[in-house]
């Protein structure tokens, strides 16, 4: 009876031991696993970064970086603090603001009908063309910044545009050069050469404008490029100065 008790026993010990050897490798493992899978699982998800994105225009992104404009197509993105025009049309520089005057003395004659001595009211502003007598022609904005009415040739211009006539005119076409654009450049080009425009707009799928404003306190455009998506060109520049 005895002998029977002591083999009992003994079968007890050697169940437990195999029962806590057998588990306790499993139970380590199981959750080292868990543990490491959590820990990936946290940090994978803390790397993802959605964007904002806020535009919802479907043309732009293939050229711009869409996430940096809001929902009226406005970034946070100016011309450099020391950006000066560097502006040749048909040979001829342009600079902005300038006095009429000085365009006119320059053979830029004005074309529109009015005359230098005709008066501009105080604040007040008149889009005219000027032309050369080769036929080049170009639009500009006129402007009396004072508070008196100034007679036409002592007012500023401020606002000059410049046709791209190379797509439809590619032998004998007028040459403009605005910072480095040029008539022939695709609107990437445009983009390696100006940067991130501040604002674009469009009135039609073939016709969008990129705004490079001045500044965050000048937010006034300083160049506009207008383009066209569509055929990846350039139909024209302005430069843009207001006092």
């Amino acid at each position: 009876m005895r002998a029977t008790s002591i083999l009992f026993s003994i079968f007890l010990v050697l169940t437990l031991v195999f029962s806590l050897t057998a588990c306790d490798p499993m139970d380590m493992s199981s959750e080292t696993s868990e543990t490491v899978k959590t820990e990936k699982t946290v940090s994978v998800e803390s790397e993802i970064v959605t964007p904002h994105i806020r535009s919802t225009d479907t043309v732009m992104p293939t050229f711009v970086d869409i996430s940096l404009f809001d929902e009226e197509n406005y970034s946070s993105v100016f011309l450099p603090k020391d950006f000066q025009f560097e502006a040749k049309y048909a040979g001829d520089s342009f600079i902005v603001p300038m006095k009429v005057g000085r365009l006119t003395e320059s053979g830029w004659g004005i074309a529109s009908g009015e005359s230098p001595d005709s008066t501009v009211m105080a604040c007040r502003s008149v889009n005219l063309v000027f032309a050369r007598q080769d036929g080049k022609k170009v639009t500009a904005t006129i402007e009396n910044p004072t508070d008196k009415s100034l007679k036409l040739k002592d007012c500023s211009v401020a606002k000059v545009r410049f046709e791209n006539d190379f797509y439809n005119n590619p032998k004998n076409y007028t040459a403009f050069q605005v910072n480095g654009v040029n008539n022939r450049m695709a609107i990437t080009d445009i983009i390696d050469r100006l940067g991130t425009p501040s604002h674009f707009y469009s009135t039609s799928p073939d016709n969008y404008s990129l705004d490079y404003s001045i500044s965050d306190e000048n937010r006034r455009n300083g160049i506009t490029v207008y383009i066209n998506p569509q055929e990846d060109n350039i139909t024209a520049v302005e430069i843009t100065y207001y006092q």
